[in-house]
Parts: C-alpha cells; structure tokens; sequence
C-alpha cells in the first residue's frame, strides 16, 4: 500500500514536471501583446497579428490582450505584479518614465544591429521619441504630424491668399490671416480664423517663438526663456483678439473639429490621420467644402517643424536580450507600418496612399512636413510638469486674456527644475 501511494507521489511529481516543461515551452515562443485598440481598430489589429503570425509559421505567436479602457492604469498594474504584458504600447511622453521604471527592455543593441530595421531607416524626429539615456527603448510604430487643414473654398469667396502645401509661412502670416476671416459672414455665420481650445498642445506654441520647454539635456528647463514666451505671446494674441471662438465657446457645437467640419474656422491644426476627406465626402452636396493643407507655421528662427504625436512598441523588461522576442517585436512593427500612418520609416511614405487613398491630396504637405516632425524632450517627471503646464499655464490663458502668463512660466520653470533636482 505504501509503495502504490509512493508511485503516486513519483508519479504526479513526474506529470507536474512535464506539465510545468510544457508551459515554459510554450512561454518561450508565446508573447502577450496588450493594445489599447477596440472595436473597428480591434478588428484590424488582430488581422495584422493573425498576418505575422502565419509567417512566423510556428516560429512564434503573438496573442492579443485588448485593454480599451484605463489602459495605463491596468498596464501599471500589471507591472507591479510582475504580470506585464510581453509586448505594448506607449506613447512618446511615457517612454522616459517607464524605462526609469525598470519596466521596459533594452534594446539598443538588438536595434542597432538588426538586418532588417535599423535606427537609421527612422526619420530621426520620430526615433528620438523612443530614446532615453542614450538607449532605445521601443520601436515607433506610427507618426501623425500635426499640420494646418483650411477651408479652400471659404479662402476663395473671401478673396484671401491660401497657404501653399510646402509655404513656410510664418506665425505673423498666419495669424494675419486669422484676422482677415475673423467676424466675416460665411454661409450665414459668423466665422473665426481658427480653433484653439488646449487643442494644439502647448509645445505647439512654445516652440513657435524658437523656444522649448526642457533641454535635450534632459536635465534643465528652459520655459522662461524669452523665445519661449514670444511663442505664448502669439496664443495670447490669439485669444485677445477673438481669432479663435471663446474657450467656454467651443462645447456649444462640440468637439473642436465639429468648428472646422461644419464651415465656422478657417484653418485647424490637425493630426495627418485626422479624416475630415471622408466627412466631407458624405456631406450633402449644398455644405462639400475642398480642403486645403498646409505646413505648421515656421518658428521665428525660420526653422520648419511640426509637433508630431507617435507611439512605440515596448518590450518587457524580462525579455531583455532575448533575441526570439526582439524578432516578434520587429515583425509585427514593421506590419504596422502597412496599417497606420503615417509610417514612421524613410522611404515608406507612398504607404499613406495605399492605406488611406483619400490621403492622396494631402501627400505633398504630409511628405514635406515629415523630415522636420518631431515630439518634445520628455523626461520621467513630464507628467508632474505638465499638469502645471496645463492647469497654471494653458487654460489660464484660455480663459483670461490678459492673465500674466510670463511670470506663470518663471513659476513653473522653478517648480520642474526642483522636481529634477530631486532625482
């Protein structure tokens, strides 16, 4: 009798073995990727996933873990339960801080060496988002620019000069402009230039007077430059002189680009994604507009560029090295480059058509514009920054004109250099 209960024990120490074999066999060739995507985006997505995984042809498999609400919180979670997702998404302002974090892989060297994607086949504004501490630490799978649609229609029967696709008009041009379509009557409405509602965001004008809010140093704030404060100074002008409808204004038709759609602003600045062709095309007949693009406004240096919102692929720390994942990682990124756009890669730019065809029109602009895109110099402490810069700063001017924004941006600069300091 002992010696059947002693084959037992033998026995299921054995199977529990075999299965915990099995597991981790299936562990070394399976990786979790967590999306934000859902619905419609869902659906595309596990397409592109179900694509890279037929090639892999047993090679690897990617499964697919939606989280299409609370993302980052769940993600955090995850994390600090040593249950991170093997693959996942983040934004260009998160990278910093999740690689100060111990969170994310290194993979500089795997990057640097690869035979298929390499830092250099990136246009360099767009990589630097996935930079930290002089390593990579994902790889960009999308870039959307912001660059300037206005209503060419509205231009012509008002008689004023359009912008050209690749014009590098200044912030005065433009700004000019707004003044010239502001209280005009426009098929029975009164019209403002543009739309401004927190929507750009602030880099878009800090940068506009030459400034910028952190050094590439990574180390020391530069808000309370003058450059910077020239660059906030066109906001104010903007929000003084009634160009842009009142900020408590806006919700009264909806979201900001509801303004733009429905023939009330002249001009909005707008991610290369944003669909307004396909809008437009459903619209009746009597309220078709043709659209135009141009360029964001030169900085006062002269210098073009355009704030550009991206988002990387992260691998999990755990599979630091592990070159099976890093092959997974780079299959399925350069897949998405065939889905999004605008992809993020030199010389795929003709992608935009073949995704979007409706694109088409836009491309001149949409090329031009991609060799100067970029993000901001995001730290781990951005987004402590960026609450001050939000809440003291951007919707106090938004809602006061005549609010001191220049000492708020000494303020401000003095809180987030002691935020540093305290690393």
């Amino acid at each position: 009798m002992k010696r059947n209960i002693l084959i037992w024990i033998v026995f299921l120490l054995v199977l529990s073995m075999l299965n915990g074999c099995s597991k981790n066999s299936k562990d070394k060739n399976t990786f979790t990727f967590a999306t934000w995507a859902a619905g419609t985006e869902l659906e595309e997505f596990q397409a592109v996933i179900d694509k890279v995984n037929e090639e892999a042809a047993g090679e690897y498999k990617i499964e697919v873990l939606s989280i299409p609400s609370d993302y980052y919180v769940k993600i955090s979670t995850k994390i600090a339960a040593k249950n991170s997702p093997d693959f996942f998404w983040l934004t260009q302002e998160l990278i910093s801080k999740y690689a100060k974090m111990g969170a994310l892989a290194d993979i500089t060297e795997q990057f640097k060496h690869s035979d298929s994607l390499i830092p250099d086949m990136y246009y360099e504004g767009v990589l630097a988002s996935a930079e930290y501490n002089g390593s990579y630490w994902g790889l960009p799978w999308i870039a959307n620019p912001i660059i300037v649609f206005y209503n060419k229609t509205m231009f012509d029967e008002l008689g004023i000069e359009c912008p050209t696709a690749t014009d590098d008009w200044t912030w005065e041009e433009f700004i000019d402009i707004c003044r010239q379509v502001s209280g005009k009557e426009y098929k029975g409405n009164t019209v403002y230039g543009t739309i401004i509602d927190g929507w750009p965001n602030i880099e878009t004008f800090i940068w506009a007077g030459g400034g910028d809010i952190i050094a590439k140093d990574g180390e020391t704030i530069v808000l309370a430059s003058e450059e910077a404060k020239k660059g906030m100074g066109y906001l104010q002008t903007i929000i003084k002189e009634g160009l842009s409808p009142r900020y408590a204004e806006v919700a009264s038709l909806g979201s900001n680009n509801v303004w733009f759609e429905k023939q009330r602003v002249a001009m909005f600045f707008g991610g290369v994604q944003d669909n307004f062709e396909t809008k437009v095309d459903k619209m009746d007949e009597s309220e078709k507009f043709e659209i135009g693009y141009a360029p964001m406004p030169v900085c006062d240096d002269g210098s073009p560029w355009s704030f550009d919102w991206t988002a990387s692929t992260v691998m999990a720390k755990s599979l630091e090295g592990n070159d099976l994942a890093y092959k997974a990682l780079e299959a399925v990124t350069k897949a998405f480059f065939e889905w999004k756009i605008v992809p993020p890669v030199k010389g795929s730019i003709n992608n935009v058509i073949k995704i979007n065809p409706k694109k088409e029109v836009a491309m001149e602009t949409i090329a031009y514009i991609m060799d100067y895109a970029r993000s901001a110099n995001y730290i781990p402490e951005w987004s402590d920054i960026n609450d001050k810069l939000w809440y003291n700063l951007y919707v106090s001017l938004l809602n006061d004109a005549s609010f001191d924004y220049r000492s708020q941006m000494d303020e401000i600069q003095a809180y987030s250099q002691d935020l540093i300091s305290k690393r």
